[in-house]
């Protein structure tokens, strides 16, 4: 007997996120693992994406004393009947993308011309100003009270299980289908330039590559998939508040990247499970193995020194992380993992 207790545990704290924080690590691999471009605010693109989603899939509410209220677009959908949230969570999830990739084109600008460390430092400051804009953007966002009550499109009632795992399930569909669009371009010849400048770029622009426009595209497509997995996560969670998208959020995206492989797709989708089975381990783990107080309130520190010398270890012995990019490509493509 299924105990659907677990199926509803697992697929809420563990799976679903996984999947949705798989989508973020393609689009940094992307951006990082394939052209060779440093993202630090991956954080701010998230957070927009979140919000974005949210505002599309709730009704407006107007200031009262729960709060500033917020804007709200789904009566724009009220037409379409019974499948109302349905039709705002897919236009949510492409508007997400929409305006993360236009705020990525936006920064990448003006700074992809210069060195390496401008679109760090730029990237940095988004990711800031970003929190901070929705944290003080009370009549659209909520300000600090964010927006609440976030629907999905696929509720089953009083069997949360299925509703969990449906979610689950549908952000494992579009990491599938992100993954394989991802795959083909980076094995396509688009995917061997970008590679060829995060190696060399003065090579490849000798060899007449618009270096800058190839980065540009690899930028702007990285950051609408960090969006579009903002606009899931929102519906994960159900809420959107501003303290969701702090720093730390990058660096555990980043770490997922470096322990996965960084340049190998497939990678970095390990790593996303990886990391995120550690995370909901320690968050369970005094459950299941009846922990004194003492070991329960250092637990989470403890997972946090485990990433470290996770990533310590992984520089000194394995540096490609646990699923290295490969250095051929097959002549006959398998059509969804690349190799046969």
């Amino acid at each position: 007997m299924v105990d659907l207790s677990l199926v509803t545990d697992l697929s809420r704290a563990w799976i679903a996120p996984a999947f949705i924080f798989a989508i973020v690590a393609l689009g940094l691999n992307l951006q990082w693992g394939h052209a060779g471009l440093f993202n630090a605010g991956v954080a701010g693109f998230f957070g927009i994406g979140a919000y974005i989603g949210a505002i599309f899939t709730t009704p407006a509410i107007g200031p009262g004393p729960g709060g500033p209220g917020h804007l709200g677009l789904v009566s724009l959908f009220a037409i379409f009947t019974p499948y109302t949230v349905l039709i705002a969570f897919l236009v949510g999830g492409i508007a997400a993308m929409v305006v993360s990739g236009l705020v990525g084109l936006l920064i990448a600008i003006p700074t992809l011309r210069l060195r390496a460390d401008y679109l760090a430092i730029a990237t940095l400051a988004l990711g800031a100003i970003a929190v901070e804009s929705i944290r003080n953007s009370d009549p659209v966002t909520g300000g600090v009270y964010g927006i609440l009550r976030i629907p999905r499109p696929w509720e089953f009632g009083q069997d949360v299980w299925r509703t969990e795992l449906a979610y689950a399930i549908t952000a494992g569909v579009i990491v599938l289908l992100v993954f394989f669009l991802i795959q083909r371009a980076t094995r396509a010849p688009w995917g061997r330039a970008l590679k060829a400048i995060r190696e060399d770029e003065d090579a490849a622009l000798a060899l007449g590559k618009n270096t800058y426009f190839l980065k540009l595209q690899a930028f702007v497509i990285g950051a609408a998939l960090m969006g579009g997995a903002g606009a899931l996560f929102a519906g994960l969670l159900r809420v959107a508040v501003p303290d969701s998208f702090t720093p730390a959020l990058t660096f555990s995206i980043w770490t997922m990247v470096i322990v996965g492989g960084s340049g190998n797709n497939k990678g970095v989708i390990v790593g996303a499970f990886a990391l995120t089975f550690l995370e909901y381990f320690t968050l369970r783990a005094k459950d299941w193995f009846n922990l004194s107080s003492f070991w329960d309130i250092r637990i989470f520190y403890l997972r946090l020194i485990a990433i470290g010398l996770l990533l310590i270890a992984l520089i000194l012995f394995r540096p490609a992380g646990l699923v290295p990019e490969p250095r051929k490509v097959t002549k006959k493509p398998w059509i969804l993992f690349g190799s046969r």
